[in-house]
C-alpha cells in the first residue's frame, strides 16, 4: 500500500470557491496519476475529506454536490482508496514522547504523518509554496531519550510534475508490494511501462520461486528505467543491469529462441542475470519504438552437448 499524506495545512488559504473548484480538480487528477502507477494508493487525511474546508465557507461536502464535479468525486469514493484520522494508520508513540512538526511555524499534522511514515505528502495546489516537491519541516521530539530537533525532507505532490519526479520511487514502491509472480504479470504495464512482455512470459513469472522474485523484479525495474531514457539514434539503451549478448554456441543451439507475440520464433540473444543463479532473463530491443521486449524469464536453459565453458 502507498499512502498519501493529506497536507491540512494547504486548504488555509483565503481562495475563492472558483480557485478551490480548480485546486481540486488537479488533486484529484494527481491522485489519479499516482494511482495509475500504483493501484494500492490511498489517501489518509486528519479528517474525512468531505468534511474539509478548502476555502472560507466553502467545504469539500458542497463541492461534490455540484453536478461537474460528479466524475471526479466518483474517483475518490470508488476507485481511492481513503482513511481517517492520521492516527489509524500510524503506530502508537510511547506514551513519554511528545513530538512537534511544523511548516514555516505552523504544526502540520499530515506533514508529520508523511515523515513518519516515510512516505508523500499531498496538497491542494492553493500557494507558491505548495509548487516544490520537497517540504522542509521542522521537528522536535521529546522522549526518554532526551531532546531531538532538526528539519525534515519531506516528498511533496501538489502537480503532475512532482508525480513525475517521484515516479520512479513510487514504482519501486509499488514494485516492492508485489509478492508473486501473478500479481507481477498482472501488473506489468503499470510497473513496466517501457517493457514488452510476450505472452510466454506469464508461465515464466507464475514458475518463480519466491527466492527468485526480489531479484527478478529488480532487474525488470532496471531494464523499464534503461528502456525509458534510450533516445532515438542510440543504438541501445544506457543499461542500468548488465545487458549481455549470447555466445554463438548457445545461439545456434536454439537456447535463446523464444515466441513473439506474432507467434513467430525469435531470437532474444541480449540477457541480463537474476539471483539465485543460474537466473536469466532473455530480451531484443525494439528500436522502433523504443521498448525493451521480454522473451523469457527464467533458469538458464541448457542441453547435452553444449560445452560447459559455452554455458
Amino acid at each position: 500500500m502507498l499512502m498519501l499524506f493529506f497536507n491540512e495545512k494547504s486548504c488555509t488559504s483565503s481562495i475563492t470557491q472558483e480557485q478551490a473548484d480548480e485546486a481540486m480538480h488537479d488533486f484529484i487528477q494527481v491522485c489519479r496519476s499516482t494511482w495509475k502507477i500504483y493501484q494500492g494508493t490511498t489517501l489518509v487525511s486528519e479528517v474525512p475529506m468531505e468534511n474539509l474546508e478548502i476555502a472560507p465557507g466553502y467545504y469539500l461536502q458542497q463541492w461534490r454536490n455540484e453536478p461537474r464535479n460528479h466524475d471526479a468525486w466518483q474517483f475518490m469514493r470508488r476507485t481511492l482508496q481513503r482513511k481517517a484520522p492520521l492516527a489509524g494508520v500510524l503506530p502508537k508513540p510511547p506514551d513519554d514522547q511528545d513530538s512537534d512538526y511544523r511548516h514555516d511555524g505552523t504544526p502540520v499534522l499530515g506533514l508529520a504523518a508523511a515523515h513518519l511514515m516515510n512516505s508523500p505528502a499531498v496538497s491542494l495546489p492553493t500557494g507558491i509554496c505548495w509548487k516544490v516537491p520537497w517540504l522542509k519541516v521542522a521537528y522536535e521530539t521529546v522522549d526518554e531519550n532526551g531532546y531531538l530537533h532538526g528539519v525534515a525532507d519531506v516528498r511533496h505532490i501538489a502537480s503532475g510534475a512532482h508525480v513525475v519526479e517521484h515516479e520512479e520511487w513510487i514504482r519501486d514502491t509499488a514494485a516492492a508490494a508485489v509478492t508473486t509472480g501473478a500479481k507481477l504479470w498482472a501488473q506489468r504495464e503499470t510497473l513496466f511501462p517501457h517493457l514488452q512482455l510476450v505472452p510466454d512470459v506469464e508461465q515464466n513469472l507464475l514458475d518463480l520461486t519466491n527466492a527468485s522474485l526480489p531479484s527478478v523484479r529488480q532487474e525488470l525495474l532496471r531494464l523499464n528505467t534503461a528502456a525509458e531514457n534510450w533516445h532515438p539514434g542510440q543504438s541501445e539503451p544506457s543499461w542500468a543491469a548488465k545487458v549481455v549478448p549470447e555466445s554463438e554456441t548457445r545461439i545456434k543451439q536454439g537456447l535463446c529462441t523464444f515466441t513473439d507475440f506474432d507467434g513467430s520464433k525469435k531470437l532474444f540473444s541480449l540477457h541480463c542475470r537474476f539471483n539465485p543463479s543460474p537466473g536469466r532473463i532473455h530480451l531484443r530491443l525494439i528500436t522502433e519504438e523504443g521498448k525493451i521486449r521480454i522473451g523469457y524469464v527464467g533458469r538458464k536453459r541448457l542441453t547435452d552437448g553444449v560445452p560447459r565453458s559455452a554455458r
